[in-house]
């Protein structure tokens, strides 16, 4: 028994060494994650700098401010804290920080809150956002030793661009969107 085992076990030894234990490379670790990554991005693009949320449909009174807080129902986004979460699985803090929240949550007009422990929208906020992206074609610029810049095609209105983000890698071998320019023509 003893033998049958170690003859296994050495088996399983040289088959793993026959698959030479190569290392997934960056492009095909993004080829497998940019299109959930920027499905993902779509969607919270969208709840900052798009439509937003689905809100309850009620009356509503402006604040002393001008804005007309609703509840949000949908349930994916219960709160500030779970779509500060939501946003950080697709961007890293300090981008989330700099370009979202600071707009999203504070500052004279902010477009959500919190209100008796339910996060709420201005409805007055808000806007359109059309984009397609083409994940198929990306191409890597550079790779540093603390991210990868790659640029990507989208479509939007109609018209061809490109896009280029500095993507962080995490711990749990996922990326973050660090750095992000769009508008770029496409040539």
């Amino acid at each position: 028994m003893k033998r049958v085992l170690a003859v296994l076990m050495l088996v399983a030894l040289i088959l793993c060494a026959g698959c030479g234990g190569k290392a997934e490379t960056t492009e095909e670790k993004l080829k497998q994650q940019l299109p959930e990554l920027l499905e993902n991005e779509l969607e919270i693009e969208g709840i900052y700098r798009g439509g937003g949320l689905t809100t309850e449909n009620a009356a509503y009174t402006p604040d002393e401010n001008g804005q007309c807080f609703v509840r949000v129902t949908d349930e994916d986004y219960p709160t500030v804290a779970v779509l500060k979460e939501k946003t950080e699985q697709v961007f890293t803090p300090a981008y989330a920080e700099e370009n979202l929240y600071s707009y999203a949550f504070s500052g004279d007009w902010p477009r959500y809150k919190d209100i008796d422990g339910a996060l709420h929208m201005d409805v007055n906020q808000g806007g359109g956002l059309d984009r397609e992206w083409n994940t198929a074609e990306f191409q890597i610029l550079e790779e540093k030793e603390d991210g990868v810049l790659v640029q990507v095609e989208y479509m939007t209105y109609g018209s061809r661009y490109l896009a280029e983000m500095t993507l962080v890698p995490q711990e749990d071998g996922t990326y973050r969107i660090d750095t992000f320019t769009y508008g770029i023509e496409a040539k």
